[in-house]
């Protein structure tokens, strides 16, 4: 049995308990032929003629067994097809085409997953990258995947970001045997490298790769409870040409693997490689804002402004100077402020609140790269398409970026927060917003509401602001019918939060809906409650807890959709309101 207490994208921290053992995963394997043990490792792969056991540590409980004659390298390619899976006591071992996977696997209620032909993979990084997904797919949430002979310490972070829950370490002891050490960076030839071992043998070479690999899996599990794992990867891919390949790869072929792993709520973040260009949260950002976001119809002047180091960015003094500006011109809700930024392309200023775009820090040096210039001027081409009388481009050092695309007017004499900046924009809004009429009291608000709820739910989920009326101080914004209270949009969540009128106003309109047993709703809902859910719904997403066509509750989801009824143990959903009675 398996619970999942702690997520970064694909990887989990999982407390496995068999029996009365208890292990928490990721976990290394500890192959106890090889030299002296580490005591503090959890497992131990003890080998015999016949069968591998792997046992607990310090109970000696036994957790899975399988052939000892399965794990030989190039094994399917001495004419093993590997269409016939190997059935050990408590694990199925699969191999071959990871396309067959699904076939291979069945119905076998196993709890561990072996990749037979791993080691193999080390030479081809799209096919390991397509395996692990291809054996997730297969084996669903409750199966843990051991990955054997694989791991080199350098690849533990990348292994688990990918969704390897078990390894071991085989590799260390091979490589030692060739007088290699690994460390988090690679391996060293350990006769050149002294001031780690002044007298090295291969005992004592293995002894120093597995405490850097326990040192290394006790950070991967820190990363994982922080849900920071993926800069951790970013930054210890660049040890090898083949997981800078197996990442990028990742990322570009199975995005929606990913996605649906990655929470729409978080921490920040540092965006500091190419590689978080294609952090599933960040393209999924720029994705929906492509095909999601439309802006308010009333906003007739686009105004394109810079991003600030601090998040979100009206709070930090640049964007404080901007608004003072824009709010000094009478009718400024004519303008539409949309923050041009890397990675995330751009941000309307009434989404700035959302995941990523309030957490995410770049370094900043005023050198964009190709992707960069192309990902951002596609971004403003599509907002620019959506019908503006004018475009104005406050941006200084990225104007000429952005003319390429668009024509634009630029108001900036030197930098964008200079006086002479700041009072020839006052002056050309004041111009330009001269031109239209003033709308009536509360329209502005109410039309850029229906922007953010369809950002955040989808097309159609605008009804939600169809004859409401929004009051408060921004950032916070209290959405109402009347006198009913339909949802809130505050900073702390940085979206909107529902109550069970505003559920049920937006079911059907985008809003992810998780079906619930026959029972009273009373609390959080646990997985073991959950009938069937949205496959859509992400982490930190609003839901509707629905039960026989009925709304029962609305909260924030605790899981991805796609695991609610394939889990039997964990919150599924952290209940905000529920129905009594």
């Amino acid at each position: 049995m398996i619970e999942v207490i702690g997520r970064a994208g694909p990887a989990r921290l999982v407390k496995w308990q068999t029996g009365e053992n208890k292990t928490i995963v990721p976990s290394i394997i500890a192959c106890t032929g090889q030299a002296q043990e580490i005591s503090e490792w959890d497992l131990k792969l003890v080998p015999s003629d016949t069968v591998d056991q792997v046992i607990s540590h310090p109970t000696n409980q036994l957790l899975f067994e399988v052939p000892s004659d399965i794990f030989p390298p190039l094994y399917h390619s001495k004419g093993n097809s590997g269409i016939v899976p190997t059935i050990g006591k408590g694990c199925t071992v699969l191999r071959g085409d990871p396309s067959r996977y699904q076939e291979q696997w069945g119905t076998a209620p196993a709890p561990v997953a072996i990749m037979g032909n791993a080691f193999e993979m080390r030479r081809d990084a799209r096919q390991f990258a397509h395996a692990i997904v291809a054996l997730r797919e297969a084996v669903g949430h409750r199966t843990l995947i051991y990955a054997p002979g694989m791991m080199d310490v350098s690849n533990l972070a990348l292994m688990a970001y990918m969704g390897v829950d078990l390894c071991d370490d085989a590799l260390l002891g091979y490589l030692a045997h060739k007088w290699r050490v690994c460390t988090a960076d690679g391996s060293l030839d350990v006769k050149k490298a002294r001031w780690l071992l002044t007298e090295p043998t291969v005992e004592r070479t293995l002894r120093l790769s597995r405490e850097n690999a326990w040192r290394e899996l006790e950070l991967v599990r820190h990363h994982i409870r922080e849900e920071s794992l993926r800069e951790l990867v970013e930054m210890r891919v660049h040890s090898s040409p083949w997981m800078v390949a197996a990442l990028r790869l990742f990322d570009e072929e199975h995005y929606d693997f990913q996605e649906r792993y990655y929470p729409v709520v978080g921490p920040s973040f540092h965006a500091n490689s190419k590689a978080s260009l294609f952090r599933p949260d960040v393209w999924r950002f720029r994705r929906r804002v492509m095909e999601r976001y439309q802006k308010p119809a009333h906003k007739k002047i686009l105004l394109l402004l810079p991003c600030s180091a601090k998040k979100p960015y009206h709070i930090s003094k640049s964007h404080m100077a901007f608004r003072n500006t824009i709010m000094s011109v009478s009718n400024f809700d004519m303008v539409h402020e949309v923050i041009v930024t890397s990675p995330l392309g751009i941000v309307p200023r009434e989404i700035e609140l959302f995941y990523p775009a309030a957490q995410y820090d770049i370094p900043v040096t005023g050198h964009w790269d190709r992707e960069e210039v192309a990902m951002v001027q596609s971004m403003v081409s599509m907002i620019a398409s959506q019908g503006y009388d004018k475009i104005l481009c406050h941006l200084g050092v990225e104007t000429d970026i952005v003319k390429e695309v668009v024509q634009c007017e630029d108001t900036t004499v030197s930098g964008p927060t200079s006086f002479e900046s700041l009072d020839r924009l006052r002056d050309v809004l004041a111009e330009e917003c001269s031109k239209y009429e003033r709308l009536p009291k509360g329209e502005d608000r109410a039309k850029t509401m229906a922007a953010v709820a369809r950002f955040q739910f989808g097309a159609g989920a605008e009804v939600m602001a169809e004859g409401a009326t929004i009051t408060g101080s921004y950032p916070y914004s209290r959405i109402s019918q009347g006198k009913v209270q339909m949802g809130m949009l505050t900073p702390e969540r940085g979206m909107i939060s529902l109550t069970l009128e505003g559920a049920e106003r937006l079911l059907g309109y985008g809003l992810g809906a998780v079906e619930i047993k026959d029972f009273q709703l009373q609390t959080n809902l646990f997985a073991v409650g959950v009938q069937a859910a949205d496959p859509g719904i992400r982490i930190g997403d609003e839901v509707a807890i629905v039960r026989n066509g009925v709304v029962q509750g609305v909260g924030v989801a605790m899981m991805p959709g796609c695991e609610m009824p394939d889990s039997d143990r964990g919150e599924a959903v952290r209940v905000r309101h529920y129905r009594k009675g």
